[in-house]
């Protein structure tokens, strides 16, 4: 049935999103981003070694690297596959609940990460993106994105920008940008489309709060010009309905977290790889 309220689906129908407030406690927070902090320290297993992922300005030498390792991170990738902890940011039951409400009780979560804006880099954005455009599967309206931070946000430390009833357009292709993040890809032409800024967003949030948005919303973060961390755990999930389309990467396996799965259709992996594969570096 799900947790939401009529007034926030015809929120989310109109503009693509809509935020859910307070989906876990500090206690929660607390407990992630205590692990979180111990994995950028070493403590993660040899093989999933390449899922911590440095910001390009500490990558490629533009900055020196800061004495504290979890002040160069851009993200974890997939950390569920090599800890438990981390894992359990894929079935939070107040998150499953409100994505229920959208696309209804047979879920499956994928591409769970932990992305930072290291402190005191403004340089570090994401240009405007849809999600949509990364996943081979389809019905993509089947498909939320899920972004909850670990500290508070706003526009200083890099906060979710959306533009409001994008989730209308169509899909544009990804194109890479010069001195931007690997993998952190812009819808073409979306990034220079002043109409697009002027009509956009930012979501001033406090730790614990949900943003769930349609994978076809354009959204982009600024990078971080305070001394402190911006956290965020991110996740997608998607009706088990759903088929590919096209090519899958297995930086996208499937965790069923809700309901059923179906022949034919989206299916769990039960031994995703352990560290990231060519095919998602070179994709």
């Amino acid at each position: 049935m799900g947790s939401l309220t009529a007034e926030q689906i015809e929120h989310f129908d109109e503009h693509g999103y809509v935020v859910v407030p307070q989906v876990i406690d500090r206690t929660q927070i607390d407990r992630y981003l205590n692990r979180a902090r111990e994995i950028a320290h070493g403590d993660i297993p040899e093989a999933a070694a390449n899922r911590l992922v440095k910001d390009i300005e500490f990558a490629k030498k533009r900055l020196p690297m800061p004495e504290d390792p979890e002040h160069a991170l851009w993200k974890i990738v997939n950390p569920d596959r090599f800890d438990a902890v981390m894992a359990e940011c894929m079935r939070f039951p107040k998150v499953i609940d409100a994505v229920s409400s959208l696309i209804g009780d047979d879920l499956m979560a994928f591409l769970l990460m932990f992305i930072y804006k290291p402190p005191g880099v403004p340089g570090s954005l994401h240009p405007f993106h849809q999600d949509a455009a990364y996943f081979s599967f389809a019905p993509q309206d089947q498909c939320i994105g899920v972004w909850i931070p670990m500290d508070d946000v706003n526009a200083a430390n890099g906060s979710l920008c959306i533009v409001p009833g994008s989730h209308r357009l169509e899909v544009k292709q990804l194109e890479m940008k010069e001195g931007i993040n690997f993998g952190a890809l812009a819808s073409q032409g979306a990034e220079e489309n002043n109409e697009f800024h002027e009509q956009a967003i930012t979501l001033d949030l406090p730790a614990g709060d949900c943003v769930l948005f349609s994978t076809r919303l354009l959204h982009r973060t600024n990078g971080n010009t305070t001394r402190g961390h911006r956290r965020v755990v991110t996740l997608h999930m998607a009706n088990s309905h759903c088929k590919h389309t096209g090519q899958h990467f297995s930086e996208f396996a499937f965790t069923s977290v809700a309901g059923d799965v179906f022949d034919g259709c989206l299916k769990p992996v039960d031994n995703p790889t352990m560290g990231i594969t060519n095919e998602f570096i070179d994709g």
